[in-house]
């Protein structure tokens, strides 16, 4: 692990305060009807950028990463990031290492489950930015298929939404009912799946 620890250091994450103050402009922030108190479920939480975007937006967020060495860097950033960000609103994050699916198949309930996928191959010579190169190493790729399944069972679970993260240009999953659209990704909004009426 000690290069993977090397090249972390050198990474430098997205400024979360810088990304908070554009409120509702924010594609994620529409994407997701960001709003005080609405529950999110940042269920592939990874480094917890967005997740953290969205508590500072007032939401009320819960991250799960299933990844051991993916949740312990994202577990050390959040101890620093949440009480410099949130102050007194210490309970609008929390997060654990878990599969997010056991968690929804207890029963917690949300609004909004967030879902942000590794992206495949990258269409173009560029490289994506180093801090996903580095999240890519340590938690890889989820199948396109797999998303698709996760998608279903998310939809079954949310009261309001699903949102899924995509490179703008990739290949719709599914049948999303309506995208926002920002520069470089696109956000694939999937309504709940109706429930029976005993």
């Amino acid at each position: 692990m000690a290069a993977d620890d090397a090249g972390l250091r050198s990474v430098q994450l997205p400024d979360i305060r810088r990304r908070a103050r554009q409120g509702r402009r924010l594609a994620l922030a529409r994407a997701c009807d960001a709003r005080p108190g609405l529950r999110v479920h940042d269920a592939l939480a990874g480094w917890g950028t967005d997740g953290l975007v969205l508590a500072a937006l007032g939401c009320r967020v819960h991250l799960s990463e299933r990844n051991a060495r993916v949740h312990e860097i994202l577990d050390a950033r959040l101890r620093t990031e949440s009480g410099r960000l949130l102050g007194e609103r210490p309970d609008a994050i929390s997060w654990a290492h878990e599969d997010a699916r056991d968690r929804w198949r207890a029963g917690d309930q949300f609004d909004v489950v967030y879902l942000d996928p590794m992206f495949g191959e990258h269409p173009k010579t560029a490289l994506p930015a180093k801090q996903m190169q580095v999240l890519a190493k340590l938690a890889g790729e989820m199948t396109n298929g797999k998303v698709v399944a996760l998608i279903d069972e998310a939809r079954r679970v949310a009261a309001a939404r699903v949102v899924v993260k995509r490179r703008a240009s990739a290949e719709t999953l599914g049948q999303p009912d309506w995208h926002i659209r920002a520069r470089s990704v696109r956000f694939d909004v999937y309504l709940p799946v109706p429930r029976c009426r005993a």
